[in-house]
């Protein structure tokens, strides 16, 4: 977490805990599949948002609790000419996933990359 941690009602700032599943993932050891991937992004999310928001996790995703839910297959959309890869949209992120592993999690406005984590293989997306 960032030295500047800033709490508000018990819950730590929405981009300090951004900040804090960024760092988790980018120390986490490389994925192998796809699905590998998703699972490290999901378990690393709501892990820091069960020890950061102090909002519990609602299998209803409300989406207006303060919490951050991780990625569902009703998000998962195409990428046009790259059928390698799946995409997630969030409300601000896009979640890439290239079927070797690799993954990029990037703004949708202006599409800068906050995380950009090769697979196993060494190959990045």
């Amino acid at each position: 977490m960032s030295s500047k941690t800033y709490v508000i009602n018990n819950m730590v700032t929405r981009q300090d805990r951004i900040d804090e599943l960024l760092r988790r993932l980018a120390a986490a050891e490389p994925c192998e599949t796809a699905d590998e991937a998703l699972a490290l992004i999901c378990d690393t999310l709501n892990t820091v948002e069960d020890e950061l928001s102090g909002v519990a996790f609602n299998p209803d995703y409300p989406m207006d609790d303060g919490r951050m839910y991780p990625p569902r297959e009703d998000a998962r959309r195409e990428v046009d000419g790259r059928p390698d890869v799946r995409r997630y949209r969030s409300r601000g992120h896009n979640i890439l996933i290239a079927d070797h592993g690799a993954f990029r999690i990037e703004l949708v406005k202006g599409k800068s990359c906050l995380l950009s984590k090769t697979g196993r293989n060494g190959a990045s997306l």
